[in-house]
């Protein structure tokens, strides 16, 4: 079991030409075929643009400008990925606005593993938003988040899994086995553990620590308590005093009328960590 087929999603701007690093780096370790996704926003129609014919060309032309530009985007990240000698493809698509969730879960369903490139920091942006949103709720597949600036994650560095007992955190682990095993050090965290049938069991993080170790993974198991923290601070703290480089956690959210409403640590994790996240649903 491996990632054969990398998707990248990429939110036209002005940092694409440095932010392919990582995806390069993963694609070149797993030997998998990279998809990038460059993905901008068809320009939003102004009020003033019901006002009469003129406003409207304004507009036309102002998509028609943005199409030209996303393509020669595109362009250039073919020439980055040539001379990285790696298998690929390019993918310059325009997206109306709030309708970007059903390009990239059309694309991410067609791919082992998703990942979201931040070309941004703090709050995410519409598009990242909607990239979420289609790769994690709408596609089957897991995400992967590449924060800007972050140091990539290969075979042979450290992961910590974020384990609750729920769900979506097992869900997380089965995604991420291809990682696991290729990982140098796993750590397996739980936060504010509570022994019982109902809860972590009676050796919180034992039992699952088990269903790894059958896969032939050696699983340390830590535990934290928050001391009045959020779980997302716990998560980002621990991650960097063990010096870890990747985080595995499960995401968390509903949705309303087809809008997705993530969790507060999930939505934390997402905007402010400063290492690679890898997410399922």
């Amino acid at each position: 079991m491996s990632f054969k087929t990398l998707l990248a999603v990429v939110e036209y701007g002005d940092q694409l030409t440095d932010c392919l690093s990582a995806p390069i780096e993963l694609a070149r370790a797993f030997d998998a075929h990279l998809t990038v996704l460059v993905v901008g926003e068809v320009p939003p129609l102004p009020f003033y643009g019901y006002g009469g014919q003129g406003y409207l060309g304004v507009w036309l032309k102002e998509g028609e400008d943005r199409a030209r530009n996303v393509q020669e985007a595109a362009r250039s990240l073919e020439e980055r990925l040539e001379r990285a000698a790696i298998s690929y493809d390019v993918r310059p698509h325009q997206a109306i606005v709030a309708r970007e969730d059903n390009l990239v879960a059309r694309h991410a369903i067609y791919s082992d593993l998703p990942m979201l490139v931040r070309t941004g920091e703090g709050p995410l942006t519409s598009l990242e938003r909607q990239a979420i949103d289609g790769a994690l709720f709408d596609s089957g597949r897991p995400l992967m988040l590449l924060p800007r600036r972050a140091q990539v994650w290969t075979p042979g560095g450290s992961i910590m899994a974020a384990w609750n007992s729920r769900p979506e955190a097992a869900e997380a682990l089965a995604d991420a086995l291809p990682l696991l095993k290729a990982a140098g050090k796993v750590i397996l965290l739980v936060v504010d553990p509570e022994t019982g049938p109902d809860d972590h069991g009676e050796d919180p993080g034992a039992d699952i620590a088990l269903v790894l170790a059958r896969h032939g993974l050696a699983v340390e198991v830590c535990r934290a308590a928050s001391a009045g923290r959020a779980v997302s601070d716990v998560l980002r703290a621990e991650a960097v005093r063990l010096g870890i480089d990747l985080i595995v956690m499960g995401a968390y959210g509903h949705s309303r009328l087809k809008q997705t409403i993530l969790g507060g640590t999930t939505r934390n994790m997402l905007e402010n960590s400063p290492i690679p996240l890898f997410m399922a649903h």
